[in-house]
This record gives structure tokens, C-alpha cells and sequence, in this order.
């Protein structure tokens, strides 16, 4: 899935490291900030894979729809 971040470079910059530490979160790749259109803030887009969330014990059951 693709992650958009939409605010200042310093904003986009710090909350990066931050997703690639979330567990179950994995960054496949991470575009070059785009400046916003007439304005300080930039857009930096993630390619991102959720992983498999383990399983609760004998017997679980996925619950997706």
C-alpha cells in the first residue's frame, strides 16, 4: 500500500524512522520529497507491506472480511 506524508521537510524527515520502527510495518521504499504546490510543506510517499500479525494460539481464527 502506498503512505502518504503531508507536512514541513522536518516533520516528514522525523516521522520516517519512526514507521520503519513500527512493528508489523515494513518500508519497502520511500520517495524524495515533493514540495506542495505554493506552499513550505512537502509530500513524501511509502510503499509499505503489513505483515502477518501472529497468531493467538491453537485454534485462532483469522478475522478479516
Amino acid at each position: 500500500m502506498k503512505l502518504r506524508l503531508h507536512d514541513t521537510p522536518a516533520e516528514c524527515a522525523a516521522a520516517t524512522p519512526r514507521l520503519r520502527h513500527t512493528p508489523g510495518l515494513h518500508i519497502q521504499d520511500q520517495s524524495r520529497p515533493y514540495p506542495d504546490r505554493g506552499g513550505e510543506l512537502v509530500r513524501v510517499y511509502l510503499t509499505v507491506h503489513l505483515n502477518p500479525a501472529p497468531a493467538r494460539g491453537r485454534g485462532a481464527t483469522d478475522d478479516r472480511t
